[in-house]
């Protein structure tokens, strides 16, 4: 009888040790608009935000606006590589076309002249998973703050992307503040 109530406490005690779920919306970074220099968002309910991965990775988050021969191109991604060898990245992109404050763009076809589209990879240094927005895969972005003087554009994004095989990745809650390159 002793060694059923002790197997009864154990359990008892192993079942109270129960983790609570992490709220995976409280990782992202806050949604401001000051030029924090932040990205980050839900890859399939999980929270990613961009870091350094190694010592010659470089910026975590890089992100452009400005004319090019082409028209306005604006870009913006950031990847992160774990101890054990995972990758992920997500970029949003514009192809001959301007961002305003306010505005709420289209996320559809990629290299399309006045579309914007996005990106997600995912997967480890043997094989990587790319997936990207298209004409039935979509989602969108909007310009929440534009600060040409001192170079800070932020935003909110969310897209679903699919890759060769048709298997589909969902990205939501995205955000960004960022100082950007001209």
């Amino acid at each position: 009888m002793k060694a059923f109530y002790s197997f009864l406490l154990f359990a008892l005690l192993a079942a109270s040790c129960k983790k609570e779920p992490v709220n995976q919306l409280s990782l992202l970074p806050p949604a401001t608009q000051n030029g924090a220099n932040t990205l980050g968002c839900l890859v399939n309910g999980d929270a990613f935000v961009p870091k350094n991965g190694g010592l010659f990775s470089g910026p975590p988050i890089k992100c452009q606006y400005g004319f090019s021969e082409h028209g306005y191109i604006f870009s913006i991604g950031g990847g992160s590589e774990d101890k054990y060898g995972s990758i992920s990245s997500v970029a949003i992109s514009t192809d001959s076309l301007s961002i305003s404050e306010g505005e709420t763009l289209p996320l559809t076809k990629s290299f399309t002249p006045g579309m914007a589209f996005a990106d997600y990879a995912g997967g480890n240094s043997v094989s990587v998973s790319s997936y990207t927005t298209n004409a039935y895969a979509i989602g969108q972005l909007t310009i929440t703050h534009l600060d040409s003087i001192n170079l800070i554009v932020s935003g909110t994004f969310q897209f679903n992307a699919v890759d060769k095989s048709g298997d589909t990745v969902r990205i939501t809650n995205g955000r960004f503040d960022v100082h950007y390159m001209p």
